[in-house]
């Protein structure tokens, strides 16, 4: 385990293997920020960047902010959840806002947040002051 940068050392695209720990009875208070995936067994009370996912276990707590490519939530949260996709397990709670493309609510799991859903990006003009220009005709 302790040899698992070594042995990934030419696949840094490890999907679905959970780099970083914060293990249960520990308190982190701060900005965490993590390139790979992240799993929250204690209390957190700060902001965290993930790139990838973030499960926060059963005994893990979230007080923050939270931005990442996955959220699982089994434990709580609390704050703004701003990530491709949000799952909140039949154990999992969250109150504050979320912001997802992807919503997956189990039974039992508690949402108290106000919803967003992110959607693709308006097509059309990039300015939208400017109406499009009318086209030309041809003069004869």
């Amino acid at each position: 385990m302790y040899n698992s940068k070594q042995k990934n050392k030419n696949n840094k695209n490890n999907s679905g293997a959970v780099e970083t720990v914060l293990g249960e009875g520990a308190v982190f208070e701060g900005i965490i920020s993590c390139e790979g995936s992240m799993k929250v067994e204690c209390v957190l009370k700060g902001d965290v960047k993930v790139a990838n996912s973030i499960v926060i276990g059963p005994n893990g707590s979230v007080t923050g902010d939270i931005n990442a490519g996955e959220v699982i939530i089994f434990g709580k949260v609390t704050g703004k959840v701003d990530a491709g996709a949000l799952e909140i397990k039949s154990t999992g709670e969250i109150t504050g806002e979320v912001l997802v493309e992807t919503l997956i609510t189990e039974a039992g799991g508690i949402m108290r947040a106000k919803c967003e859903m992110k959607g693709p990006e308006p097509k059309g003009p990039k300015d939208k002051g400017q109406a499009p220009s009318a086209p030309q005709s041809a003069k004869s």
